[in-house]
């Protein structure tokens, strides 16, 4: 009965052991044993660099880190267990910008706009955003007393890219009533009676109804636009005339 009771008791002592050796054991090997968590190694690379973490994964006890800092990329291999960063290199990968990179910072429109107007004098017809040669500008109007200029301007620098301007074609001007009267005048000496306009057409004129000194009376009609004079005498008051005469 001793020696059964002996026997049980071994078995039992020889099972506890193994069990604490395998629990030493395996409990060092397994990997989340006293390792960082993923979150806990991001934090520790981004506090100790001020930079994104863009790929972030775990090989053998290893984080494989990937770090933007400044539009260059790094490459970090860091103990999973310690911490301790076992390499730093900055990668190749990483492309240069484009100049269509957000990371391009543009004038304020109403300086650029400051900057077209110093650059031609005239009033602002229009603005608008455009892309010349793959980079950010704007194409703005400015209009003056006869033409029409076109101006490029770079969106970032304010650079004047390039202008062009073209003639505008300008109405022909219409005489006013006082100038149509100083011509009659000048045509028939006398007291204006009368003015008004005329159109014949697509033809307009003024008719200024002229009396002179000697009691005869002289339309005179003039082109609005040319200025062309054609003389008419009333011939029923220079008969008259005649008649009193006799």
């Amino acid at each position: 009965m001793k020696k059964f009771s002996w026997f049980w008791v071994t078995m039992c002592s020889i099972i506890i052991v193994i069990v604490l050796v395998s629990w030493q054991q395996f409990g060092k090997l397994s990997p989340s044993a006293d390792m960082l968590t993923e979150q806990e190694a991001q934090k520790l690379v981004h506090d100790r660099y001020q930079g994104e973490v863009t790929l972030l994964k775990l090989a053998d006890q290893r984080y494989q880190i990937e770090l933007l800092k400044q539009n260059k990329l790094y490459s970090i291999k860091l103990d999973a267990r310690s911490g301790k960063i076992l390499s730093f290199n900055e990668s190749t990968k990483l492309t240069v910008p484009t100049p269509n990179s957000p990371s391009i910072i543009e004038l304020p429109e109403e300086e650029l706009k400051q900057i077209v107007l110093n650059a031609i004098k005239g009033s602002l017809v229009s603005f608008e955003k455009v892309e010349t040669n793959q980079q950010p500008s704007y194409k703005a109007i400015v209009r003056e007393a006869d033409k029409q200029t076109t101006i490029f301007v770079d969106a970032s620098s304010g650079a004047i890219l390039s202008t062009s301007s073209s003639e505008i074609n300008q109405p022909p001007k219409t005489l006013t009533e006082k100038e149509a009267v100083t011509i009659a005048i000048s045509q028939v000496q006398g007291e204006v009676d009368d003015v008004w306009l005329d159109t014949q057409g697509d033809q307009t004129f003024y008719l200024v109804k002229i009396d002179t000194s000697d009691d005869r009376e002289a339309t005179v009609q003039i082109h609005a636009i040319t200025g062309d004079v054609i003389v008419s005498w009333d011939e029923h008051n220079s008969d008259k005339n005649d008649d009193d005469d006799d």
